[in-house]
């Protein structure tokens, strides 16, 4: 896979997510990038309860 044109199609999969991501209203791309990330479960309580604190 040396060639430019021999790309990996998980590559390309990601690559077309990211662009159709940039068509979606802004608190969608909030939502989803703040999902994806990998949070430990302490990370997730602790998120919640900001949230909580703020609301």
């Amino acid at each position: 896979m040396t060639e430019n044109n021999a790309r990996s199609p998980w590559l390309e999969a990601a690559k077309a997510m990211a662009e159709d991501l940039k068509t979606q209203p802004p608190e969608v791309q909030i939502e989803i990038r703040r999902l994806s990330r990998k949070t430990y479960p302490e990370t997730w309580r602790a998120i919640r309860e900001k949230e909580g604190e703020q609301k």
